[in-house]
């Protein structure tokens, strides 16, 4: 065995706390890395959309003709020459390759134009007459349980309930010295990805439609592809090409279907790039969600319950969306040992964007609630916020939220210790040590 092999088993963390050199550094330091956005290839054709620009719409007509007439325009489509299944999502099958009954969201595509450069793609874009009748949106957390309200998709605007139930919490809420209770609503934020969503796509000599895109993953991809464009697997190729900042954003579909669409139309390569203000109208989002928690505690600190109920909206499409706030419940006592919860999470469709996966999925928002709680309850009991979540945190032995018994990889103590170590070394104190009046 070598001498390095012999290091890597012996310590096969010792790059931790180390400086390590990404391999694809110096080659983005420089700008020579390729993105979709850079490619260019001998007759290749530029794509433009035709975003709805409205929430919520029954489509009456889309006049194309004229866009089809201007000069060098090679093709212009819309749902009705979607080839296969005008479906796609992550999850679920609730989104549209190009709008067809109707507009669901301001960043539904309502036509697709390919032209010989961008200039005339835009000018062909802006030719298009749309007749939307509008229909009442549904934009927020209220709108969307209403029952009275217009049903965003087939079988109403909740999507899903998700529960979690620990101990008891009439016996928790008894237990209780001091109980905290508040609501809290996150924002909806995007990715901001330094590239935008581009693809380029052509079909090769074998008959194999070829699809380079900046995606995190692209066998996902090419199931929610193939069937779009009416192409058996085998027909369809995703090429992972460099991808300038993703965080989640780009697990979804976004120029994928678009550019293979209007390559199978004019058999010639196509070219669709996103400017900023598309990728801000058009793609997924983090989750926005209302929290109201109830939390309590003993006068000794110890926790004692969580009654929570948590409302994510998802936009006009699940996406990720039925598993991230799921999630939320799952995290909503935190890193803490809570013996009696009740949580209820509630997935909503809204004529917003689509919110999909972002980092934490979901674990984020639920921290917004669950950390304030924990401040408010340690004020309100005179203790130094530190000390409360040492003497509440999950320790090897201990069970979440929903039974899984922490183990050796458990670290939410040690993290803390280390905190107040250093505090302690720098002789730092919290000021808002007293009990609330």
């Amino acid at each position: 065995m070598s001498e390095d092999a012999s290091r890597e088993t012996a310590q096969p963390y010792h790059w931790i706390g180390r400086n390590v050199t990404k391999p694809d550094a110096l080659e983005k330091a420089l700008g020579a890395t390729e993105y979709v956005g850079d490619m260019v290839v001998p007759g290749m054709l530029h794509a433009k959309i035709l975003w709805a620009g409205t929430p919520h719409a029954v489509i009456r007509n889309i006049d194309t003709r004229e866009a089809a007439r201007a000069p060098g325009v090679a093709a212009v489509l819309t749902a009705a020459d979607v080839p296969g299944t005008n479906r796609y999502g992550l999850a679920v099958l609730d989104q549209r390759a190009l709008a067809d009954d109707k507009v669901r969201s301001a960043g539904d595509a309502l036509a697709l134009v390919a032209a010989e450069d961008e200039e005339a793609a835009e000018e062909a874009v802006a030719k298009i007459k749309v007749d939307l009748e509008p229909l009442r949106p549904i934009l927020t957390y209220k709108d969307a349980l209403d029952p009275d309200g217009p049903p965003i998709h087939e079988g109403g605007n909740v999507f899903q309930h998700t529960t979690v139930r620990k101990g008891d919490l009439e016996q928790g809420i008894a237990e209780s010295d001091v109980i905290v209770e508040d609501s809290y609503h996150t924002h909806r934020m995007d990715h901001v990805p330094m590239e935008p969503e581009a693809g380029l796509a052509y079909v090769d000599p074998s008959g194999v439609l070829n699809i380079l895109v900046g995606t995190q993953y692209p066998y996902r991809d090419r199931r929610q592809i193939a069937p779009a464009l009416d192409l058996p697997m085998n027909k369809v190729r995703v090429v992972q090409a460099p991808i300038g900042g993703g965080f989640g954003r780009k697990d979804d579909i976004t120029a994928e279907i678009h550019v293979g669409l209007l390559a199978l139309k004019t058999r010639r390569p196509v070219r669709l790039v996103y400017t900023r203000e598309e990728s801000l109208i058009a793609n997924t989002k983090r989750h926005p969600m209302a929290m109201s928690f109830r939390t309590g505690a003993r006068a000794d600190g110890r926790l004692t319950f969580l009654d929570g109920d948590i409302y994510g909206d998802t936009g006009a499409g699940i996406s990720l969306g039925a598993y991230v706030i799921k999630k939320a419940g799952i995290h909503a006592t935190g890193p803490y040992d809570v013996p009696n919860i009740r949580v209820d999470t509630y997935t909503l469709y809204t004529n917003n964007l689509v919110s999909g996966a972002m980092r934490g999925f979901g674990v984020m928002q639920a921290a917004v609630a669950h950390e304030s709680q924990m401040d408010q309850l340690a004020h309100k009991l005179g203790m130094s916020p530190l000390e409360f979540r040492i003497k509440n945190c999950l320790k090897p032995g201990l069970a979440s939220s929903t039974g899984q018994l922490m183990n050796e990889g458990c670290g939410i103590e040690a993290t803390l210790q280390r905190i107040k170590d250093y505090m302690n070394a720098r002789d730092l104190r919290f000021k808002r040590s007293q009990a609330a009046s």
